[in-house]
């Protein structure tokens, strides 16, 4: 907006002046010579208005482009960093290792079943016996799990994709950045609960565009953009699988 007010101040100066030399001058040739400077002079910072006004779409389209790369990264840390915790029962920050399980683990493919049994214990208590027909007595509620088979993590998650082999790299065009991971576990009462954090700055990812609309990005704070200097998943201080995302670029919970 700066940038713009002092186009049009320049520009309504240039004119102004260009106007009283043309006035002024009896020559006619000078005042056509000066009329054509005019109109370039119109022409030039007609452009450096457009480019002015158009310069910050054009980057909202990038930089939301950008974005959606990041995000979909992310995803799929946090999908690899589930996996890892089910099985292992922590996260993890090396990425080489998340890496070597989603080619190497196998989740098992487990079958949960409803079903009702003789409450022995209580049927003793109440000196109640079963007949041979089911009837009579208390019975309980319980879950039957059988273990079908196994399935490997890479196949559950990526199918036939190799994407998984570069979770910390975020590719665009000719700009790469990486992806900040970090694992641990914070204490809750008498539990250690692992959580992991997983973040890429933001201007890494806008490294050739405009160090002033990079700036005012960086202090976004906004309801449908991604507010700080971060793109960032999970939490190292509180238990937190969200994204600081909006919705529009993919599940934040």
């Amino acid at each position: 907006m700066l940038t713009l007010i002092i186009i049009i101040v320049v520009l309504a100066l240039t004119v102004f002046g260009t106007v009283k030399l043309i006035d002024k001058s009896t020559n006619r040739s000078l005042k056509i010579g000066l009329s054509v400077v005019l109109w370039a002079i119109s022409i030039v910072f007609t452009y450096l208005i457009y480019q002015s006004i158009q310069a910050p779409i054009e980057f909202d389209k990038l930089k939301e482009k950008r974005y959606q790369v990041a995000v979909n990264k992310m995803l799929d840390i946090k999908a690899a960093q589930l996996a890892y915790r089910a099985i292992k029962g922590k996260y993890t920050d090396n990425l080489d290792s998340l890496i070597y399980f989603i080619e190497n683990e196998k989740f098992n493919i487990i079958e949960r079943r409803d079903t009702s049994i003789i409450d022995v214990e209580k049927n003793r208590a109440y000196g109640l016996t079963v007949d041979a027909s089911g009837t009579g007595g208390y019975f309980k509620d319980i879950v039957v799990t059988k273990e079908l088979g196994k399935v490997s993590v890479k196949d559950s998650l990526f199918k036939d994709s190799d994407r998984y082999k570069r979770l910390n790299l975020v590719k665009v065009g000719d700009i790469e950045t990486k992806i900040e991971l970090k694992a641990g576990f914070i204490q809750r009462e008498d539990l250690k609960i692992p959580v992991f954090e997983a973040k890429l700055d933001k201007s890494s990812l806008l490294t050739d565009q405009d160090p002033n609309l990079v700036a005012k990005e960086k202090k976004v704070v906004s309801v449908e953009g991604i507010n700080g200097e971060f793109i960032t998943l999970g939490s190292m201080e509180e238990v937190s699988m969200s994204g600081n995302w909006p919705k529009k670029y993919g599940n934040n919970e």
